[in-house]
């Protein structure tokens, strides 16, 4: 690939607020927070859109799932703003032009958001009314929040291939305004990584949710959402092997090599996290024993959730890795800084308030939720 020198424009003359570690680390604990409204949203679509699609979607799961979706649809766009801000702070002579580059395919992501967002509403309150056309909103709806997904992706490849940039404008007709990554090779791998991982994500949750509170009331609807929970976990999971091995080696062999031995922590970073997705695979099959939170069940979901961790440090690795090959000048150590640990510090203290106002939010939600189901009963 070829490298790209006097290309990147300008950083901006005003100077980053905290030191470039910081920022970063910003970045991948608030990537994390978002990850896992995120999944549990995709996820839950997917799940709808197949289910409408064949005609065999069980009232327990559709319940399940419709009741969760608007709200954890709300913080996955509220918490996807901090990350794309951290982003753009530290990243954003990159960022900004790919994003320009994308023209109308990247003004479309907010035309999608809303536009699926009120599908899910109007899936989840008005079902009834829209009648034979409900498969159809729900369906729409997914495939605008896959596109938002896949807008994002060719973003973040884009940015990262600076080299790209005068290809797309001169092979592409510019009066079209509609560019899109296609000719990178790790785009549709890394889309399919991301829809695999939100789809074993939704599953183990499911399982989870219905070995600790369907059970309470519900025997049969229990054992129905844990098998339908830990089925969609380890097949999303197993064909996401196949998917993550394509993923590595569509990237220059002096990126993947990195991973097979060519650096030892990157390697066990990734090939341990795999193995711990392989033990949360295991565990799941056998907790298909009982229907309750058995140990093995939680040694699934905290496998799963440590893999996620080890996974999203993998790809902001990769990123270094291809900015180091594909944009050689771009050096996050020149970036001028100029501390403001006031703002620092007050940014910390209102990201823990909302992080536990809205963990109270959820137990209360949680609790109206297991109220209404007694007075149903």
């Amino acid at each position: 690939m070829p490298k790209v020198t006097g290309f990147i424009p300008a950083h901006e003359p005003i100077p980053l607020p905290a030191p470039v570690w910081l920022l970063q680390a910003f970045l991948f604990v608030t990537f994390l927070l978002h990850l896992v409204p995120m999944n549990l949203t995709v996820g839950g679509l997917l799940f709808l859109a197949r289910g409408e699609l064949s005609g065999r979607l069980s009232e327990p799961m559709r319940r399940w799932v419709v009741g969760y979706l608007p709200i954890t649809t709300a913080y996955t766009i509220t918490t996807g703003i901090a990350p794309l801000l951290f982003l753009q702070v530290v990243y954003g002579q990159l960022f900004f032009p790919a994003a320009i580059l994308m023209a109308w395919a990247w003004f479309l992501v907010i035309v999608a958001l809303i536009a699926g967002y009120y599908g899910i509403y109007a899936y989840a309150w008005a079902s009834e009314r829209l009648g034979r056309w409900r498969v159809w909103v729900i369906v729409g709806s997914t495939a605008l929040f896959l596109y938002i997904a896949f807008a994002f992706n060719n973003a973040i490849t884009l940015m990262s291939a600076p080299f790209r940039w005068w290809i797309l404008w001169q092979e592409r007709n510019p009066s079209t305004h509609f560019n899109l990554n296609l000719f990178e090779p790790t785009l549709f791998p890394r889309f399919a990584h991301f829809v695999l991982g939100a789809m074993a994500f939704f599953g183990l949750v499911t399982a989870l949710y219905a070995a600790t509170t369907v059970r309470r009331r519900d025997e049969a609807a229990s054992r129905e959402m844990f098998r339908t929970g830990v089925t969609w976990f380890v097949g999303a999971t197993m064909l996401n092997y196949l998917v993550g091995l394509l993923f590595l080696f569509t990237h220059e062999p002096s990126v993947w090599r990195l991973f097979v031995g060519g650096n030892m922590a990157a390697t066990i970073l990734l090939w341990g996290s795999v193995a711990l997705s392989l033990v949360g695979v295991v565990a799941s099959l056998l907790s298909l024993r009982t229907v309750t939170p058995s140990p093995t069940l939680l040694v699934a979901f905290a496998a799963l959730s440590v893999t996620i961790v080890g996974m999203a440090r993998v790809r902001f690795w990769v990123r270094s890795q291809l900015l180091s090959l594909h944009a050689p000048e771009f050096r996050l150590s020149e970036l001028p800084v100029q501390p403001q640990w006031g703002i620092v510090i007050f940014f910390v203290f209102l990201l823990l308030v909302g992080f536990f106002v809205v963990t109270w939010m959820v137990l209360q939600l949680q609790r109206a939720y297991a109220l209404q189901s007694q007075q149903g009963s």
